[in-house]
């Protein structure tokens, strides 16, 4: 017993010791109080969005494995996430908060790296956290400049009876132009003239999921079972008699 005490203790140690998920950064708190906003994952009519991150935001280098977007702010009395076809990337760019070009090739950087593409849809309730994780994560540097999430939807099914109006910051009674750490470009097609439409000092309030998700270590695992095993091999072992 005394043995089997031991080896408990020391897998309970090694246990302790394996890495935790981080709490996500998020950009963009407080949220605004007065505002929300459908773009780009429920509004009606499918388009494109870019939005910018300025690297001051950011505690340094990151390997980003997800997002998160909060509805706590305005009730839109949605069930569903729409469907639709999702595409996301990430890449370092040189425009920030109030430089971003009304062409969205302009705003991408050179390491643009595609993280996410799928169907979101989804059952939906006021004050739930939209988690996108990743299949790629995405190295960021902020020494090498601001950080720009390119999104694209297309197709996908009608729209919902009411929308999702994730957080926002900057709305600043309407002007959006409230906050000097994310600007934003986004396209709608099904409205003429909301093409290429910049807002700089606006944004989505974005939780950023850092490092890899903690894995349990198969050593302690392959350890609890060999010495259990062994344990109960010296427990059958016969005794010899003089």
């Amino acid at each position: 017993m005394r043995t089997l005490s031991l080896t408990i203790v020391c897998i309970a140690l090694q246990l302790s010791a394996l890495p935790s998920a981080a709490a996500p950064i998020i950009v963009g708190l407080p949220a605004d109080t007065t505002a929300g906003n459908c773009l780009p994952f429920s509004c009606p009519f499918p388009g494109s969005y870019q939005q910018v991150y300025t690297r001051s935001a950011f505690p340094g280098p990151v390997t980003i494995t997800g997002l998160e977007f909060y509805n706590t702010q305005i009730n839109g009395f949605a069930s569903t996430l729409n469907s639709a076809a999702l595409t996301i990337s990430l890449s370092t760019t040189s425009h920030d908060w109030n430089t971003l070009s009304s062409s969205y090739s302009n705003n991408i950087g050179s390491d643009n790296t595609q993280v996410f593409s799928g169907d979101l849809s989804q059952p939906w309730a006021f004050g739930k956290t939209l988690v996108i994780g990743f299949a790629t994560p995405f190295l960021f540097d902020p020494a090498n400049g601001n950080l720009l999430m390119n999104v694209s939807m297309a197709g996908g099914g009608p729209p919902p009876a009411f929308a999702i109006f994730v957080d926002t910051n900057g709305y600043n009674g309407g002007s959006k132009n409230g906050n000097t750490i994310t600007g934003r470009v986004y396209t709608l097609p099904g409205l003429p003239g909301l093409s290429g439409i910049v807002e700089s000092g606006y944004g989505l309030v974005t939780g950023f999921e850092t490092g890899s998700p903690p894995v349990p270590e198969p050593a302690p695992l392959l350890l609890l079972g060999t010495s259990l095993g062994l344990i109960a091999a010296r427990r059958r072992r016969p005794k010899l008699r003089a």
